[in-house]
């Protein structure tokens, strides 16, 4: 019953444990859906492609069925949970409460540095666009929200909730396989406006329509890819 099939594996970082790589990795790969729900997973074969031992792996296992990411079968084996609309609410909620908390500070302490940084990464989403990337232009998309975290020193929060996003993320590349991305670029663009110019209030609203998409969105994809969703 278990699936053997490959991985993305990840770059180890250093000092990185086994038991965070790997974790790490099996996010990474259920996010992207390298991994696919209901997919069931070899122990084995995941320990040979990440190079590691079994304990690590049981860890993450472990885990990642705490995150509700997996469900573990006695006796049969570990299968990737099925995306769940109530933990996608969830997730999005969660990063509403977050990001809609922290963006009047991002607006009042971001450097130029910063507002280059954020957008040399939309003008590389809208590069993206072009070439249909839908993994990469994800990658992009997160590392732009996480930025607002540095600008306002909350990384820890935001990486404390890690888990939990994945559920949001599975539905956003689900929509960035066959949706209109440029929908994201304008929001991108409304919202960093408003951060270039001290906007708070707008950069407020933007972020709340922003993050609300994901809701009308789920709604259109579980009847799209009904494999996909937990009935």
């Amino acid at each position: 019953m278990e699936d053997s099939s490959a991985i993305l594996v990840l770059e180890r970082q250093p000092r990185e444990l086994t038991r965070d790589f790997a974790l790490r990795c099996l996010e990474y790969n259920i996010s992207h859906l390298h991994l696919k729900p209901g997919q069931f997973l070899s122990e084995q074969s995941v320990c040979e492609q990440l190079g590691l031992s079994r304990t690590p792996i049981r860890e993450a296992f472990s885990k990642l069925a705490n995150e509700m990411l997996v469900i573990i079968y006695p006796q049969v084996g570990t299968c990737v949970a099925p995306i769940r609309q109530e933990l996608v609410q969830e997730a999005r909620y969660t990063r509403w409460l977050l990001e809609c908390g922290i963006i009047k500070k991002v607006v009042q302490q971001r450097t130029e540095e910063d507002v280059r940084w954020l957008q040399w990464s939309l003008d590389c989403q809208k590069d993206i666009v072009a070439s249909g990337d839908s993994e990469r232009f994800l990658e992009f998309d997160n590392e732009f929200h996480k930025k607002f975290f540095e600008i306002s020193r909350m990384t820890l929060t935001r990486s404390l909730v890690q888990g939990l996003l994945v559920h949001f993320d599975r539905v956003r590349l689900l929509y960035l396989q066959d949706m209109d991305w440029n929908r994201t670029i304008r929001e991108h663009t409304i919202l960093l406006d408003a951060i270039k110019t001290y906007d708070a209030e707008t950069a407020y609203k933007a972020l709340d329509v922003h993050l609300g998409r994901v809701l009308t969105d789920m709604d259109i994809l579980s009847k799209r890819y009904p494999q996909y969703f937990k009935a």
